[in-house]
């Protein structure tokens, strides 16, 4: 939330909606870093965003791994349903996303189809990249 605010700053204050969403954080589990605290402290320095998406106010995803990692197939599933299960229904049609390097690496190299080798490599500390996302219907076999 921190960098988004930075990255972001000129936008803080107008009219566009500021979300936080659970598919869209670090590789859960393990790694205490990457453990986030209450919903409920978090909002206490950032009342500005909306938090009304996250079920628990404490970190359950986070726990339910315990002592292992993420694994990369999983973080792919998350991401995965992220996109198609949320910001394919927002109603913006420009949206940010802003979260860890390794998630967009992930979601670049792993969840979506993308040949450009430069969208593809490692995301640097507040980088912005644009794309344009399409969704597209499959018949299921």
């Amino acid at each position: 939330l921190q960098t988004a605010k930075l990255s972001f700053r000129d936008h803080v204050v107008t009219n566009v909606p500021w979300v936080s969403h659970e598919g869209c954080r670090e590789e859960l589990g393990l790694l205490m870093g990457n453990k986030r605290r209450s919903i409920e402290d978090i909002k206490a320095d950032y009342p500005e965003i909306d938090f009304s998406d996250i079920e628990h106010d404490e970190d359950v995803l986070w726990e339910e791994y315990g002592e292992r990692r993420e694994t990369l197939l999983e973080k792919s599933e998350r991401i995965y349903e992220f996109l198609t299960e949320y910001v394919r229904h927002r109603p913006e049609r420009e949206i940010s996303i802003v979260c860890h390097s390794a998630y967009l690496f992930t979601l670049m190299n792993a969840v979506m189809d993308i040949s450009d080798e430069e969208l593809r490599s490692w995301f640097l500390t507040s980088e912005v990249r644009s794309l344009q996302m399409t969704f597209i219907e499959r018949e299921h076999e």
